[in-house]
């Protein structure tokens, strides 16, 4: 799985990883550090409790590598600065942007895919 090749191709696991008791396919909250872009769980979608913590040079490069990716359903960005935000929500190739927050909808609001 995605625990495992992460370990394998170098990444730190800073902590969690292991399957939670009981019946499914459950694992406990899991952060991986000294990510790079090449790596499988930087590249692909995991869908479980999984982040991946990648370092950036400065903030152009963090948009240049945010849209080198085959997918940008979503972004968010947190800082002081609102221009900041909106340079970034222009920038960066994604459907929803978040601004402070992340994951945060109002259902009044309509959304689609």
């Amino acid at each position: 799985g995605y625990i495992a090749k992460g370990k394998a191709q170098g990444a730190r696991l800073a902590c969690g990883g292991k399957k939670t008791k009981g019946k499914g396919y459950y694992i406990q909250p899991t952060i991986f550090t000294e990510v790079s872009d090449d790596m499988t769980i930087a590249k692909e979608e995991i869908f479980g409790p999984v982040m991946s913590i990648l370092k950036y040079s400065d903030f152009r490069d963090a948009i240049k590598r945010a849209n080198d990716s085959k997918y940008g359903l979503a972004a968010g960005i947190f800082t002081r600065d609102i221009n900041k935000a909106f340079e970034y929500a222009d920038d960066v190739a994604a459907g929803t942007v978040w601004v402070n927050t992340y994951n945060s909808f109002d259902t009044a609001q309509g959304f689609d895919g």
